[in-house]
């Protein structure tokens, strides 16, 4: 099957702000969204790690917890590498989303951030999906917001909200921590306007 995938703005962002949070680090998240025949809509994210080649443990834990409170809504894995010119899939990414596919039975999403386009005034689209194929992950479609969208996510890179978030290491770290980022999602539909 070939799907589309549409990534909401308001998860678009979080997933943008994790990245720009850890600029040297790759980062690992999962998405949360709902499937309608061949379109997937991406309408959360939650942020899990910031490191490069995450341990397992964690991402289990978190994984678990985060399947337990959406069930059926967790579709997929977002990641980014820890260089700019690193568009290669990331192993720990394509493992953790075949660990979502078999505890949700449905076919997981793998969406990656292109790290050369997160500069501010970037007018493309900064995610790439991919759908599993056989053994392989390839490339499917995504649906872009566009430059109405792109410039309340400017807005929101400009105010530094990226400080304010938080993924599943740093509540591992600081248990006040809040790795669904539940603050930080209320202050982008207030700055960018965005719908949640």
């Amino acid at each position: 099957m070939k799907y589309q995938v549409e990534t909401q703005p308001l998860p678009y962002s979080t997933i943008i702000l994790h990245c720009l949070k850890y600029p040297s680090k790759g980062v690992f998240g999962l998405l949360i969204g709902n499937k309608k025949g061949d379109k997937v809509t991406i309408t959360g994210c939650v942020p899990l790690s910031h490191e490069s080649t995450p341990l397992a443990p964690p991402l289990e834990l978190a994984t678990s917890l985060v399947h337990g409170k959406f069930g059926a809504s967790l579709v997929g894995v977002y990641f980014s590498n820890s260089t700019p010119s690193d568009t290669s899939l990331n192993v720990h990414a394509t493992r953790l989303a075949d660990r979502i596919s078999n505890v949700t039975s449905s076919p997981a999403v793998l969406v990656q951030v292109m790290n050369e386009r997160l500069v501010s005034d970037c007018e493309q689209d900064r995610l790439v999906a991919y759908e599993k194929d056989g053994e392989s992950w390839k490339e499917t479609k995504t649906i872009f917001q566009g430059s109405n969208f792109l410039r309340g996510l400017q807005a929101v890179i400009r105010k530094k909200l990226y400080r304010e978030l938080a993924d599943f290491e740093n509540h591992l770290d600081n248990p006040e921590f809040d790795f669904y980022n539940t603050n930080l999602s209320n202050k982008l539909v207030q700055v960018a306007e965005f719908r949640s």
